[in-house]
């Protein structure tokens, strides 16, 4: 009994120990919270414990929405997102999860060059719009491709406040 104690004294012992070595860190900090704010240059979290903590974006961060590729500017304060960063280095990814708020402009299209286009408002303003994947185009009910979306075409654009086209439906040729 009394070498029992013994073998589980050192064994306790030897687990404690164990505890009280640091280990450098092996991969990137993932913060995790509410978006407070987002500018091109950083974005605050609140996490879940109350703390703020801000991070630096940089040219390289790659930003998720809902599990597509997006801007930073499509990232709106109350998103829940997971920010991967080394440090004080700019992010790597932000994974951001939220309800994406559209605008609609309704206008004729004016130019259209490779993934982007450009409509005119009755308003005589212009507006810039990028189509990505998740994009969708309707033609007289039908979903077309981004084929249908020509200059001189009537087009109603639902659109993040970031300028990605979420819903084109093309209405047809401008009277007059």
């Amino acid at each position: 009994m009394r070498r029992f104690l013994i073998d589980f004294a050192t064994l306790l012992a030897a687990l404690s120990l164990a505890g009280t070595a640091t280990a450098a860190p092996s991969g990137p900090t993932i913060d995790r919270g509410v978006v407070q704010s987002v500018s091109p240059g950083r974005i605050v979290l609140r996490e879940l414990d109350g703390s703020t903590v801000a991070i630096t974006i940089g040219a390289t961060t790659r930003v998720l929405l809902n599990g597509l590729p997006a801007t930073i500017t499509d990232i709106r304060p109350g998103f829940v997102a997971a920010v991967a960063h080394d440090g004080t280095a700019p992010a790597r990814v932000i994974r951001a999860f939220g309800r994406i708020q559209t605008v609609i402009d309704r206008g004729v299209v004016v130019s259209v060059s490779g993934r982007t286009f450009v409509i005119r408002t009755l308003d005589e303003a212009t507006h810039t719009f990028r189509v990505t994947a998740r994009t969708r185009v309707r033609w007289r009910g039908l979903r077309v491709t981004i084929a249908a979306i020509q200059p001189g075409r009537f087009v109603e654009v639902a659109h993040t406040p970031g300028g990605e086209a979420v819903r084109v439906v093309v209405r047809g040729r401008r009277a007059g």
